[in-house]
């Protein structure tokens, strides 16, 4: 008994089918790749994640202040504890929404993004934003940074929330510090 075919035709028509069958079974498991990643957008690629584990490390900071800021903070808790909320290392895509009609909300954001102020003042009843508080110190001299100040203040101002900055804090008398703050706010 012969194993092989009499005719090469039907060989041919058996291989025909075969190589059929097997990109039948390519396009379906293309196919379920495809949907299985759309299915799951937020699920974490395995690439990714086993370089950010492999590339990337980090160290726990103590410490979300530095020692100027922290300084400052205990004298805003004394000063405004029973009528404030103090919240410090506020960044401004927490206080200004950037999706605003007719304009680019990626740039909008892109504008304001790295973008922070040392301390937020809240009104305990309701916690709205009362004011921004920025410390001054050598860094606020240099020329980029005068130029991230002015815009700050620029788009504070289109919004109508008040900045309050202070220079040589550690100088300053908690009454000072009060009157400052309620030249910008009435509500305090």
């Amino acid at each position: 008994m012969n194993q092989y075919p009499e005719s090469p035709q039907l060989l041919l028509i058996g291989l025909g089918f075969l190589t059929y069958i097997i990109i039948f079974i390519l396009i379906i498991v293309f196919i379920v790749k495809i949907l299985s990643h759309k299915a799951a957008p937020d699920q974490p690629r395995d690439d990714i994640t086993r370089e950010s584990v492999t590339k990337y490390k980090y160290f726990l900071r103590n410490h979300i202040m530095t020692t100027y800021e922290e300084k400052f903070f205990m004298t805003l808790c004394e000063i405004f504890n029973d009528k404030c909320y103090i919240i410090p290392q506020v960044h401004l895509s927490q206080l200004l929404d950037h999706r605003v009609k007719n304009q680019n909300w990626q740039g909008a954001l892109s504008h304001i993004d790295r973008k922070s102020v040392d301390f937020v003042l809240l009104k305990r009843s309701d916690l709205t934003v009362l004011c921004a508080i920025e410390l001054d110190d050598q860094s606020h001299n240099l020329d980029k940074r005068k130029e991230r100040d002015h815009e700050v203040e620029r788009l504070f101002n289109s919004v109508h929330l008040p900045l309050v900055r202070f220079k040589n804090v550690d100088t300053m008398a908690k009454q000072e510090i009060v009157d400052r703050i309620a030249l910008t706010i009435k509500d305090v």
